[in-house]
């Protein structure tokens, strides 16, 4: 299941200043909390079988020198070395949910501890459009919490803390102004503010992201592109959309003076399918009122929220798979080591 949802979530990875709303201290302090209670299930294993101790031990050794590997690549490597990083990385965390021998929450916390997260932050904000592109995606993938349950890992609230938020809205934006017909001519600014779109979504489930992202001036570029982009933007833009408004009156508010009412409206008689329910979907969380939610409760409704704004996106590749092979990117593989094809088919 996990490993479904998080290859559905990066299908199409996938300057404003804001103040951190999370402490460094409570952030640490749970990350660590969860590292012990890991380890702690670890070790009790491992005491049942010494063989599994022995495998346990080189699989964390064999995580901590992948991690250290991608860290130098950024910090010392070429352009492109530094984009085959990002893409590593990427094929990691969905590796991580697919069977390999890091458990998802583990191999998070381990990659979010390590400090990767700033420096592709840092590549996005002065790299090429192939560096934001990746980088989304990356920190999208980094941000997934586990679909089986309803526990916030740190990881969303912990990446928009380190600065994700001013560099993925920037992203949305990219293409408007006097490039956007050289943009519009090759389809890159709608990879990146799709990329973009979809990291944000998976950000604002944290109440923390929610409130950077709405203060970091998203919800206009957002129902923007909804308006202007191809149907995988738009979907992407709408599942933020939905993400960002739920539950938030405040919200609710502004992706409605926005413009975003008359085109969800139309959307749901103009649309495809799949955007007509998901537009459908939005207009009914706008007209919702909010109310009083524990923390459990929350966390519920958002995990539904994204498992459904997921299953849609899936949707939409697989049409996109039977009319046209998929979908391609516009960007060209300038070393034939940068990504793998598993990564492109993550991306893809």
């Amino acid at each position: 299941m996990a490993a479904r949802v998080i290859k559905c979530a990066l299908a199409l990875v996938v300057a404003v200043g804001v103040p951190a709303v999370v402490g460094q201290q409570d952030y640490a302090e749970q990350m660590e909390s969860l590292a012990q209670r890991h380890a702690g299930d670890m070790r009790a294993s491992a005491r049942a079988d010494p063989e599994g101790q022995r495998r346990e031990a080189m699989a964390q050794q064999m995580l901590s020198d992948m991690l250290r590997d991608v860290s130098a690549m950024l910090d010392h490597g070429s352009p492109t070395a530094k984009e085959a990083a990002v893409a590593r990385l990427l094929q990691m965390a969905v590796q991580s949910s697919s069977g390999s021998m890091f458990h998802p929450t583990t191999f998070r916390n381990a990659a979010i501890r390590s400090g990767v997260v700033p420096k592709i932050i840092k590549l996005m904000a002065a790299g090429n459009d192939h560096a934001k592109y990746l980088g989304a995606g990356a920190l999208q993938a980094l941000a997934l919490d586990d679909p089986t349950t309803t526990l916030d890992n740190g990881h969303q609230a912990a990446i928009c803390q380190m600065g994700a938020v001013p560099v993925l809205v920037a992203m949305l934006k990219q293409g408007s102004g006097g490039g956007r017909a050289a943009a519009r001519s090759e389809g890159v600014y709608e990879f990146l503010q799709t990329s973009a779109a979809s990291a944000l979504g998976t950000l604002a489930e944290a109440e923390a992201c929610r409130r950077l992202i709405v203060a970091a001036g998203a919800v206009e570029p957002l129902v923007a592109i909804a308006m202007f982009g191809s149907d995988q933007t738009k979907l992407a833009a709408i599942g933020a959309l939905d993400m960002l408004q739920f539950n938030a009156a405040d919200v609710k508010a502004q992706v409605s003076s926005a413009g975003a009412n008359s085109l969800l409206k139309g959307l749901t008689q103009y649309g495809s399918d799949v955007l007509r329910e998901s537009a459908a979907d939005v207009l009914a969380g706008l007209n919702a009122p909010a109310k009083a939610l524990s923390a459990e409760q929350r966390g519920e409704a958002v995990k539904e929220l994204r498992l459904r704004n997921m299953d849609r996106r899936e949707q939409l590749m697989e049409q996109a798979r039977i009319l046209y092979g998929g979908v391609q990117t516009p960007f060209k593989v300038t070393n034939p080591n940068a990504r793998t094809e598993s990564v492109e088919y993550m991306l893809n």
